[in-house]
């Protein structure tokens, strides 16, 4: 990198910081009761976890008083138009909860909701889905890793399925995607696929941490290099 790249990006980098220390020390606008509402339950909402009186004031810029005015606000509108939320105050601390009266569909719900796949996961039903059929061993060596866990967890969620047999000494079995595939990514059919740029961009953006694997993470690779292989 050169002097003047290097120059550059501190400037920009100073110019950032002292804007953003300027817009904090800027005075906020007066807010009026109906505001003081909305602001502590966007707060509360946003945070999912509850959140306790001296952190709401102190990120809101109101008093405690105030706070909880607005909170009592926020659960009279709640009760008045029947809502399926509830404002609870939990170990001393606010949070939106549903309704105790819909927990059962709420339980149903969240049983049938699918859960999120693993990163070693989605690298394995990524070399299915562009390479398609294919055989254990194939995927084994575009991974790096022993496919045998995952392939028994995307059988689970219907994923993938067995779609016939190589004709080679043990006819191993070959894999492809199922129809849920199709539905759980939004697809009407596999031409519908990122392309090899797309997948390297979501990969640079995982977004939410996934769930545990019985696979190390030291093993993942990115997953456009793992399809492209």
């Amino acid at each position: 990198m050169s002097e003047d790249q290097v120059t550059e990006e501190s400037v920009t980098e100073v110019v950032a910081i002292e804007a953003v220390e300027a817009a904090a020390e800027e005075p906020r606008a007066e807010l009026d009761a109906a505001e003081k509402v909305a602001l502590i339950e966007a707060l509360i909402f946003t945070h999912g976890d509850p959140l306790s009186l001296d952190v709401l004031a102190e990120i809101s810029g109101l008093n405690e008083m105030e706070v909880r005015e607005a909170i009592n606000q926020i659960r009279s509108q709640l009760t008045e138009r029947g809502s399926g939320i509830e404002l609870l105050e939990v170990a001393g601390k606010f949070q939106f909860r549903t309704r105790q009266d819909f927990s059962a569909y709420v339980r149903e719900l969240k049983a049938g909701r699918p859960r999120r796949l693993s990163g070693p996961a989605l690298e394995t039903l990524a070399v299915i889905a562009y390479r398609q059929p294919i055989v254990r061993s194939d995927m084994e060596k575009i991974r790096g890793v022993d496919v045998t866990p995952t392939l028994k967890t995307l059988l689970d969620r219907k994923l993938i399925r067995i779609v016939g047999h190589q004709e080679t000494v043990g006819q191993p079995a070959l894999y492809g995607t199922t129809d849920d595939f199709l539905k759980v990514f939004g697809l009407s059919s596999l031409s519908q696929l990122p392309t090899l740029r797309d997948l390297k961009e979501l990969d640079a953006d995982p977004g939410e941490s996934a769930e545990e694997t019985d696979l190390d993470e030291s093993e993942e690779k990115p997953v456009e290099e793992a399809i492209s292989q």
